[in-house]
């Protein structure tokens, strides 16, 4: 008998020993939520707090710019003020007018007619506090204090009054009853969940709760107020001793039932799970713009390191911050402030891609993410659409509000490899923009900034020569191998200067296509080549054009019909037509630019793919977009009889497109040695420096007449 009850005890001594620890942890886990709770609380209700504050105070700046419109303020004219100001349900128990420090009106007049002609200056308890709100020209706000009149604690919020000139006009005085804005404030529901206390430091007047929750040490929140500061304190309330025997009776029950244990901590955790996943929700939204908090941001900016780490990617942090807000908020007030951070955010929202990072950094301060997105001219054309669409002109309530933006940029990892260099970085990098004048974009890297005023220098240049024709077109003839002669040209923009040099297309041509300038210059060199073709015609020349396609023109329907359109009215032969293309368009899963391709294949355009072997080499896509040609790129044709791989891989290419009925050119081609080799194993056409080099117009004609003679006289 002795031995089962000394295991019965054993076990019971042991089970009951762990769930004792168990319980003292739970206690302090609750505590700790509770504490969350309350600084969650404590938060908002402060913010509300300061809101309803505000808003009272905004009367006393309307009475004011009322005085400095009028010049003074009767009592007629302060009744009328005050009842339009006052429409809107406010705590403000009446106000005083003081020209000069004398009271001359009061709203309402109506049991207050007892403090008409109190000079501030005589008068013992208001003459410190009014001489000393004239000095610092600042609102000052006093209290809480309890009135001669009666009816509990108040606030009295002094306003100097200045006119326009300097000269001093006097003072606005509002009361405040401190019972209805508290409440308004919400203290009530706090209070029921809360300790809650508030004082005045600069007289340690505790005039809400007990004064012992300030005991622990420094206040849990300061709010400011004109001309000083109040001091909150909230903590949760003490648990009832009843509940914790409670506890210790279930654990108790829990060491007697082992499967009840189980199903209560179960139930326990589960609940205490969802209560911290809702703190953690609360706490990962910017309450006013909705937006991802700062701490929730830091979060997902060092995830992406790490995952950016793994997979050698690159991303840019923009830094945007918007320009003189303090003016607008202290203009218009802080509701108008915020209800434009507000609508910035949603403007932000829509100028990101939807896995973008953006939160709102603080105060005006805002951060983008943009994954993926590392080169100078992507970075510039989205931070120009960030700038362009906050710089839009905004109604709200009533008053049209302008803001513009400065925006910083640093890239990872080039400009930092941890969260906090980045962000330090692009803030460093917004700074200089709003030195440099505001309302512009600045990068951090000093070589991507040289890169970016390029990037500009060019796009304008560019926008400038076409308008003024300043591109010219050159001519490059393409020599056919079964013919033996120059049957085919390729169409080749050139851009140059007045000094005599050539900016390259290298520069260029990334520069158009980035800015979206490349189907401008695509038109406009098509229109030129289809001229300069109907020209040779007319002197008996019929040659093949080849001219590029950018894939961003075969992504516009529009271009495309431009396209067929000038071909009709020129009447040219449509298979006289050329258009060289990437191999990376027929790869590209786009519904426009499957259509544009049929179409224009439709009108009998021959297609041609340029650079092949150095792509994706997609062959597969050849039988569903037939092509006529396949230009081998110059970088295979240079190693021709030096690099046995070369030599294989040019020859498979002109047998597979000999087997799909395909023509061969060869471009970059320079050597005897070259021509022989490339003749020997059947390739169709020869284009490169060894037969001519592109050449104008002009010159391009005298070249093939000279072909053509030479070619009768033989």
């Amino acid at each position: 008998m002795r031995y089962p009850i000394f295991c019965a005890i054993a076990s019971f001594l042991l089970l009951f020993s762990l769930l004792a620890v168990l319980v003292h942890y739970l206690m302090q886990v609750t505590v700790r939520e509770q504490e969350l709770e309350a600084r969650y609380w404590m938060g908002a209700f402060a913010t509300k707090l300061r809101g309803q504050l505000d808003a009272n105070l905004a009367v006393g700046y309307g009475v004011e710019a009322q005085i400095s419109v009028l010049g003074d303020l009767s009592q007629a004219d302060l009744d009328l003020v005050a009842a339009r100001l006052l429409q809107k349900p406010l705590n403000i128990r009446h106000i005083a007018v003081a020209p000069n420090l004398v009271v001359s009106a009061l709203y309402p007049l109506a049991g207050n007619e007892g403090a008409l002609g109190l000079n501030y200056r005589l008068h013992p308890a208001q003459r410190n506090a009014a001489l000393q709100a004239m000095k610092d020209r600042q609102v000052v706000l006093a209290g809480p204090l309890p009135l001669v009149q009666g009816g509990g604690d108040h606030l009295l919020a002094r306003f100097p009054v200045y006119m326009g000139d300097g000269r001093e006009w006097g003072l606005i005085s509002l009361v405040i009853p401190v019972a209805d804005l508290l409440r308004d404030a919400g203290l009530h529901e706090i209070e029921q969940h809360f300790q809650v206390a508030l004082r005045n430091p600069s007289t340690d007047d505790v005039f809400v709760g007990a004064a012992g929750l300030f005991d622990g040490g420094n206040p849990d929140y300061t709010i400011q107020i004109p001309g000083g500061e109040w001091q909150l304190a909230v903590q949760p309330k003490t648990e009832q001793h009843w509940r914790q025997s409670i506890n210790w009776i279930i654990s108790l029950l829990v060491s007697l039932l082992a499967a009840t244990a189980v199903f209560y901590l179960c139930r326990y955790h589960r609940q205490r799970n969802q209560h911290l996943l809702e703190l953690e929700r609360i706490t990962a939204v910017d309450p006013l713009t909705q937006l991802t908090s700062r701490y929730q941001f830091n979060e997902h900016l060092k995830q992406l390191i790490e995952e950016c780490e793994r997979t050698n990617q690159s991303f840019t942090v923009l830094f945007i911050d918007l320009d003189h807000f303090k003016e607008i908020n202290d203009s218009l007030g802080h509701s108008v402030g915020d209800e434009l951070l507000i609508q910035v955010a949603r403007t932000l929202k829509n100028c990101v891609r939807s896995y973008d990072l953006l939160c709102r950094f603080g105060g005006d301060e805002f951060i983008a993410i943009l994954k993926n997105v590392n080169r100078t001219g992507e970075i510039e054309n989205r931070a120009r659409i960030i700038t362009s669409c906050v710089a839009e002109s905004r109604n709200i309530r009533g008053a049209a509000v302008n803001v513009t933006c400065s925006v910083g940029v640093a890239v990872y990892p080039t400009d930092g490899s941890d969260a906090a260099s980045l962000i330090q970085h692009a803030d460093l990098a917004m700074y200089e923009s709003k030195r440099s004048g505001r309302n512009s974009l600045y990068f951090f890297n000093m070589s991507m900034r040289n890169e970016a005023d390029r990037y500009i220098e060019l796009n304008t240049a560019i926008k400038s020569a076409l308008k003024n024709n300043g591109f010219e077109v050159y001519y490059q003839p393409i020599y056919s191998t079964r013919e033996e002669r120059f049957t085919r040209c390729e169409a080749l923009c050139r851009w140059p200067q007045n000094d005599g040099s050539m900016i390259s297309p290298m520069e260029f041509i990334p520069v158009a296509e980035q800015s979206g300038l490349i189907c401008d210059l695509g038109n406009w060199v098509v229109e030129q080549a289809m001229a300069f073709y109907l020209k040779l015609r007319e002197t008996g020349i019929d040659i093949n054009f080849s001219i590029n396609r950018s894939p961003q023109e075969f992504a516009s329907r529009q271009h495309t019909q431009q396209l067929i359109a000038l071909r009709n009215q020129m009447n040219i032969p449509s298979h006289q037509m050329t258009l060289e293309i990437t191999e990376s368009l027929l790869m590209a899963d786009h519904c426009t630019k499957s259509q544009n391709f049929l179409a224009l294949r439709e009108q009998n355009f021959q297609f041609s793919i340029d650079d092949f072997g150095t792509g994706y080499s997609a062959i597969n896509y050849l039988r569903q977009y037939p092509v006529e040609s396949l230009k081998i790129d110059k970088s295979f044709i240079a190693e021709l009889g030096i690099s046995r791989q070369a030599d294989t891989l040019v020859k498979v290419i002109i047998q597979m497109a000999k087997s799909l009925n395909i023509r061969v050119v060869a471009e970059g081609v320079e050597t005897q040695k070259q021509v022989n080799f490339l003749t020997a194993i059947g390739c169709d056409y020869m284009q490169g420096y060894f037969f001519a080099r592109p050449m104008p117009a002009d010159q391009f004609l005298e070249f093939m007449k000279g072909q053509n003679n030479a070619a009768v006289a033989r």
